[in-house]
């Protein structure tokens, strides 16, 4: 879903600016009268309830200077008086005190993103006392309960804002009445306050005719199709309904005829069928997201045309159906046209990319991908000047991809990934990509040519090529890309070694895929010196033992190569949880440090391994266990009786014996059991009947019998 901040609330925002500092000193540089001490005790009270980390230090009671000129606190230049606080984001901790109430004229208040919702954990009903509050920010601090109806009688509030996105317990409210006694109010966002309950809520907000921004995203509204015969809401600008489900015809919202709004939201509403025609004539628009509306709306009879201020159109994954010429051609089509985003993923568009498309002069953001799109990549493509992510991902694009990629000097993501593309991408295509960050070309049938000197003129730090040619050899301009983090060059047709500077210059990467190449030679013995998270290196040609690894490796799969000895006797990766080495020589016994570690899978089958199986206890989040294939000896492991997860076990052709455990039937989770091919023996337990999850069962081949009951 896009979000976007308007020009209406920066306008907003600069009018309280301004208007505040008519009669205070913003700077914080207080040159007029000193506070009272009544207020300045206030101030010192308010601060023991919510400062014991000691965060506001000028804040002195022994301080000769005056509390104006303590951090967050803004005072009249005329009398004296505290009439802001700015204690945003200061990692506060406690409970708004009643204190405060002494500071009566306070005119403006922001304590959003602390930790002050007190024991009770609501807001407090006293800051309805406030008469000449103007703005008041709760936003971000964990609260729950009920929005205190006394918020009404701040009657000359401008500013509201008690979003609670993201806490666990959010706010709530059954009658949002209070709303009513606000006719000053411009700003309001309650965006994650449950209002479930409340059905007239458009009722209640039509009667605040100053109101320019309202924010009711995520706030589990169930409807939007009201019928307001008068419309007061002349002044509103921006209307933010994300994240609710109305489930009703998009064309029976209320609020269609308000021609003054600028940015409208409505991704993800369940909103469904034909977009209204009265949409083309709401001609200030500058943001409109329609996105996530699980494929249910239609543009067909609806032109947008004349909205020749949109800059952002968000249609991700709504439109039902349709062919990207026809959409395309429903856009703006202003001689200054100003649209920068275009977000159209996942609609089932089809057809070519029309050469209409080239008005776009002023495009920043295209998304594409996920989509039905034919034919070949348009070379008018490179005159999107301003461009800087282009997403073309997944449709069935054919043919060359044009040099005239290379103009896009603002170009930070490139994603052609998963089309029919062939050809070459020279040093023609990519020498003019200066800003290029992220690029991803996998999956088509692409050649990477360029010289073995080439300097590249951008620092990438996403690449993925898997699936293009890009060798024989190790490609060597890589090698300054120093900032890269994730980087996949896998079945890239690489038959070489790995460089001397790879670890050095792959120092930062953190997932790395090279997987299903011809690279010979063993590990480098200095990978400990990375950053690596994930590393994919099966199918490969390597030889040699397992070198220390990099200590925050959590993944590694180095399967299907012809890795030999021991494995190491501690793999210096504390955070390694999934150990993929299957199909390789590895000999010897699994060393007793694997217990340490708190591993998801482990996949060993057809090695040389021998052995007992350590007796690990902490392994009750082992999901997969695969160890077929190998010498292993010893009886069934006892410690599988603490994994709750396992859901793949496979110990067959092996040495394992003796009998079957009773608790087999507690590992609920279990889908595959394969022991065929040990020396087990006795009665099959009868508690196996219990594993309701288990498709498949192989006991061939060892001396065990019937049930045991």
């Amino acid at each position: 879903m896009m979000l976007a901040f308007s020009m209406a609330t920066l306008d907003f925002l600069l009018l309280v600016v301004i208007v505040a500092a008519a009669s205070y000193s913003f700077t914080g540089v207080h040159a007029g009268a000193a506070c009272a001490p009544k207020e300045r005790d206030a101030l010192l009270a308010f601060r023991q309830g919510i400062d014991p980390w000691g965060l506001l230090a000028s804040w002195q009671p022994e301080d000769e200077h005056d509390c104006c000129q303590w951090e967050g606190v803004q005072c009249s230049n005329l009398t004296g008086h505290v009439l802001e606080l700015h204690l945003s984001n200061g990692d506060l901790t406690g409970e708004i005190s009643r204190s405060l109430l002494s500071l009566q004229h306070l005119e403006y208040v922001d304590v959003s993103m602390n930790s002050l919702q007190g024991p009770t954990g609501q807001v407090p009903e006293f800051l309805g006392s406030f008469k000449n509050l103007r703005y008041l920010d709760l936003s971000s601090i964990p609260f729950s309960g009920r929005v205190p109806p006394q918020l009404g009688n701040l009657s000359k509030l401008h500013y509201l804002d008690l979003s609670n996105t993201g806490l666990p317990q959010p706010m709530y409210s059954t009658d949002l009445s209070w709303l009513t006694h606000l006719p000053l109010l411009q700003y309001l966002n309650m965006e994650s306050v449950n209002l479930s309950m409340v059905t007239d809520w458009p009722y209640v907000v039509n009667t605040l005719p100053s109101l320019r921004v309202l924010i009711l995203d995520n706030c589990s509204l169930t409807s939007a199709n009201q019928s307001l015969p008068h419309l007061n809401l002349t002044n509103l600008e921006e209307l933010h309904l994300s994240l609710n489900s109305f489930h009703h015809p998009v064309a029976s919202c209320w609020f269609w005829n308000l021609t003054s709004l600028v940015h409208l939201s409505l991704g993800e509403t369940a909103l469904y069928g034909q977009l209204p025609s009265t949409l083309g004539d709401m001609v200030f628009l500058q943001v409109l997201d329609l996105s996530w509306n699980s494929n249910n709306l239609s543009m067909t009879t609806t032109n947008l045309k004349n909205l020749c201020n949109l800059t952002v159109l968000d249609l991700d994954t709504s439109l039902s159906y349709g062919n990207i010429t026809e959409l395309i051609e429903r856009l703006p089509q202003c001689s200054s046209n100003k649209l920068q985003e275009l977000h159209l993923q996942s609609n089932y568009l089809v057809g070519f990319l029309p050469s209409i498309m080239g008005h776009l002069t002023s495009i920043v953001t295209l998304d594409l991908s996920w989509n039905n799109i034919t034919g070949p990549l348009p070379a008018f493509i490179g005159h999107f000047a301003h461009l800087r992510t282009l997403d073309l991902f997944f449709n069935h694009l054919t043919g060359h991809v044009p040099s005239e990629i290379g103009m896009l000097a603002n170009l930070t993501t490139l994603d052609l990934s998963g089309n029919d593309l062939d050809g070459s991408i020279t040093e023609e295509h990519l020498d003019g990509l200066r800003s290029l960050e992220y690029i991803d070309l996998s999956n088509n049938q692409l050649k990477i040519v360029v010289g073995s000197k080439w300097l590249p003129t951008f620092r990438l730090q996403e690449a993925y090529f898997a699936s293009c040619q890009v060798g024989p050899l190790f490609p060597a301009w890589l090698k300054w890309q120093v900032d890269i983090l994730q980087l996949d060059i896998s079945n890239t047709g690489i038959i070489d070694r790995l460089p001397d500077w790879f670890c050095n210059t792959f120092s930062k990467v953190i997932f790395l895929d090279i997987s299903n190449n011809q690279i010979s030679d063993g590990l480098p013995t200095n990978m400990d010196i990375m950053s690596l998270e994930e590393l994919h290196f099966s199918s490969s040609n390597l030889t040699g033992q397992i070198p220390p690894l990099p200590r925050n490796l959590s993944m590694l799969d180095i399967s299907r190569n012809s890795l030999s000895g021991p494995l190491p006797s501690n793999f210096g990766a504390p955070k390694l949880d999934s150990i993929i080495l299957y199909s390789n020589y590895i000999s010897g016994q699994i060393p007793t440090s694997i217990c340490e570690l708190s591993l998801y899978a482990l996949d060993l089958v057809n090695n040389l391994f021998e052995g007992e199986v350590p007796q690990c206890l902490n392994m009750s989040g082992m999901t997969y266990l695969l160890l077929s294939n190998n010498n292993f000896s010893g009886n069934f492991p006892p410690f599988l009786r603490s994994c709750t997860s396992l859901s793949f076990l496979d110990l067959s052709w092996n040495r394992f014996s003796g009998t079957m455990p009773m608790w087999i039937g507690r590992c609920s989770s279990l889908q595959f059991l394969r022991l065929n091919h040990n020396m087990f023996y006795g009665h099959i337990p009868n508690s196996i009947t219990s594993l309701t999850n288990l498709y498949h069962l192989n006991l061939a081949a060892n001396w065990i019998s019937g049930f045991s009951w």
